[in-house]
This record gives structure tokens, sequence and C-alpha cells, in this order.
């Protein structure tokens, strides 16, 4: 296995040992950025491809890093001293949405690792850390995670515990450094280190009778947050604002029973005071889009 160079960006001079050259020495992005963010560039790319040293790319790395401790110090107060119950408890569609998630992306990722892919593995869990973990189901179960006189709240517990620790494993190889931290801090009941810890496999997650049916909820509820945080940012509103009421309409009945059993996670992610799952809008209401099956209007 053999790397490609290297390279100084366009009209940076050559890199050598004696003159330097390139943007920053090695040891000067590790003390400016970290080691993990350096790293980040360095498997940025696959084996025998030359790529630019690029400080953007370290940057991204550093801001990745960041990004997982805030994730991870935002679930400590969920998380602290929780332990996972065997059997699980009850999932709400969103908990059963992440988790079908992240069994495809465990199967896909240990895959490409085998096969020495290890830019791809790398850019496969750090889209799924963005999009599905920090970025939507954070803001769709927040309400959940920190009520716990919500019937479904241990779900909520149960699916971000699974996710996190499951995303540090993956990014361990990665990220080193940050992960271990995590790890150690948030799960210490696992013990020891990361980098001593069993791998993820799809034996230890728990399964679904229809990951295909949770995926489709899931990307539905993701559609509306989205759908949402759009008109709230064309109009100049920030996304905590509250809405007086959200209302979405489908003639699926499965999607609508998935809908209704996620109000608690749509409020969340809205900010709607009233959220109502039905077969037509009221006319009264903003219609803001069609996706897909559904038709969804709000009032402001």
């Amino acid at each position: 296995a053999i790397s490609g160079w290297g390279l100084a960006p366009e009209g940076a001079g050559k890199i050598s040992k004696s003159r330097g050259g390139g943007p920053m020495t090695p040891e000067a992005m590790i003390g400016k950025y970290s080691a993990d963010a350096v790293r980040y560039w360095a498997a940025s790319t696959g084996f025998g491809k030359d790529t630019i040293i690029s400080e953007e790319r370290i940057q991204a790395g550093a801001k990745l890093a960041t990004k997982l401790w805030n994730v991870a110090r935002l679930g400590e107060r969920a998380l602290a001293s929780y332990s996972a119950p065997e059997p699980p408890p009850a999932l709400a569609p969103t908990d059963r949405w992440l988790l079908a998630r992240l069994r495809r992306l465990v199967e896909r990722v240990t895959t490409l690792l085998t096969e020495y892919d290890y830019a791809t593995a790398k850019a496969e869990t750090e889209s799924f850390f963005w999009t599905a973990l920090a970025d939507n189901y954070l803001e769709l179960a927040k309400m959940r995670l920190y009520d716990a006189t919500d019937p479904l709240a241990e779900g909520a517990r149960y699916s971000l515990r699974m996710a996190l620790l499951t995303v540090l494993k993956l990014f361990a190889p990665f990220l080193p450094y940050v992960t271990e931290e995590i790890y150690t801090t948030l799960f210490a009941d696992e013990g020891g280190s990361i980098h001593r810890s069993a791998w993820p496999t799809l034996e230890s997650l728990p399964t679904s009778r229809d990951n295909v049916a949770a995926e489709a909820a899931g990307d539905a509820l993701v559609a509306i947050a989205t759908v949402v945080r759009r008109y709230k940012s064309e109009h100049g509103l920030s996304l905590g604002r509250e809405l007086a009421r959200l209302q979405i309409a489908t003639d699926d009945a499965t999607l609508a029973d998935a809908l209704r059993a996620s109000l608690t996670d749509l409020r969340s992610v809205t900010r709607a005071a009233m959220v109502e799952v039905g077969d037509h809008l009221d006319p009264a209401l903003q219609q803001l889009s069609t996706e897909g099956a559904m038709r969804i209007a709000i009032q402001p």
C-alpha cells in the first residue's frame, strides 16, 4: 500500500527537506489545528493519489472534532450514568430511523475498511454524523431526551447512546484523540480505551422488523423539518422561532400513523405549538410545499 505525494498549493513553491515550502510545516499545523485535524486531511485521499496540502481541509477536520465534542457534551446530560437496557426500550419512529441508518453505515464502513478504502469510510461516517445525528436526530429527539416523563424518553436515550458510541468507534482510526477523550469520559462504563474496544457489528446493534419502512418514516420527518427551516430562513426568522400551527396532510395511512407517533419530535424540530396530521390542509393556513406523499402548511 503506497500513499501519494502531499503537494504544495499552486504558487507555494516546491516542498523540500532543506527549503521547506507549502502552507505550513506539519508541526505548525498540528500546533494550530490539532493532530486529529491533520490526520483528517491525510485520510481524505486514497492510496496512490497525490493531494494538495490544504489548510482548508485541515480546518474542516478541526471543525469536525469540535462538533463531535459538542454533540457529546450536549448528550452528556441525557446519557450520564445511563446503561442501555436489554432488550431495547420502546422506540419512536425517529429512533428506528436513526438505528436503521446506523446499521447500514456499520455494514458499509466495515466493508470499505476491509477493502482498504479508508477515505470513503471516513467520508461516509462523517456524512452520517452531520446529516443524520447532529443536524436532524438531536433536534427531533431533543424534547424526549430532556423530559424524563415522556413515555418514549428511554427510547431517545437508548438510540442516542447507541449512535454516539458507534460513531465514535467508526471515527477512532481517523480522530484518535478526541474519540478517546469522549469515550473515556462519557462511556466510562465500557472500560479501557476506545482503541481496544470491540469494533461495531450488526450483531451488536438492535434489529428492526422493517428497516426500509423505518428509514422512509424518518426521511419524511427530516423532509418536514427541512421545509420549515427553509421557510424560516427565507423569512429572516431564527430557527428557534415558535410557530402557532403546523399541519401535514397525506393519503398514505402508514405514513400518517408514523407521523402521528412522532408529534413530540415534530414539535421539537419545528418549534410548532400545535402539530396536526390529516388527509387535507386547512385553506386558511399558508401552504409551504409538497414533499413526496405529504403536503405541508403552517400558521406562523
